[in-house]
């Protein structure tokens, strides 16, 4: 079989290889092909190298093997790994400053969380102090308190972890490495805040249950 290139060359087809990541990390490559080396390409080639000895001496037998070709070639050894470190460098500076930004915004998502849910508890006292007036129990009166706050955290989380799987591939694709189901994001962050939100309520709801129901009633 025989293509087309530029410039109206015809190529003619001698094998198919594998499919291989030729170029950006965390992108598909599209469909290329090997062609013959010329004059030009043969001035400076690129060999891959399998080894399973050690690096050290891999490099040293194959700089000995180009000089028995020819004493006056130029030669330079890399490993593979370190040419894929020079490709993942813009990814990890992204994940980084992405990292430093969640890492702000989880911190003011926190005290956001604790502020509220411990206000609108705080803003309940008198209502704490009536109830427990008619007879009302502590603890059910602390559970009602605890559930009416945690709901709206909850839905609120069952809606960060929605949004966080509709852009999770998205985000894969630009931070090289990270799954498009990373644990932390779907459920160390909602178990966090899910964990400070039930200590802000807590806290004031056991404290507001052990008032005097008179003190609570005479509360503004």
């Amino acid at each position: 079989k025989t293509l087309r290139g530029w410039e109206k060359k015809t190529y003619q087809v001698v094998g198919v290889v594998r499919d291989s990541q030729a170029s950006h990390l965390g992108q598909t490559d599209g469909l290329f092909f090997y062609m013959p080396a010329g004059p030009k390409e043969q001035e400076r080639q690129q060999l891959l190298v399998h080894s399973k000895g050690g690096d050290l001496a891999t490099i040293n037998g194959i700089r000995e093997a180009a000089r028995a070709l020819d004493a006056n070639l130029v030669v330079h050894v890399a490993k593979l790994e370190d040419n894929l470190e020079a490709w993942r460098v813009p990814s990890r500076i992204v994940a980084a400053l992405s990292g430093v930004l969640g890492a702000l915004a989880l911190l003011l998502a926190a005290i956001g969380v604790h502020g509220v849910v411990s206000y609108g508890v705080s803003q309940r006292i008198r209502e704490i102090g009536i109830r427990m007036t008619l007879g009302a129990d502590g603890r059910e009166v602390m559970s009602l308190l605890l559930r009416q706050a945690m709901r709206p955290v909850v839905i609120g989380a069952a809606i960060g972890i929605a949004g966080c799987a509709a852009v999770s591939q998205v985000l894969s694709k630009v931070l090289y490495g990270i799954g498009s189901h990373d644990p932390i994001a779907f459920v160390g962050v909602p178990v966090f805040l899910l964990g400070i939100a039930l200590m802000a309520s807590y806290i004031p709801a056991r404290r507001a249950t052990k008032v005097d129901p008179v003190v609570a009633l005479r509360y503004e």
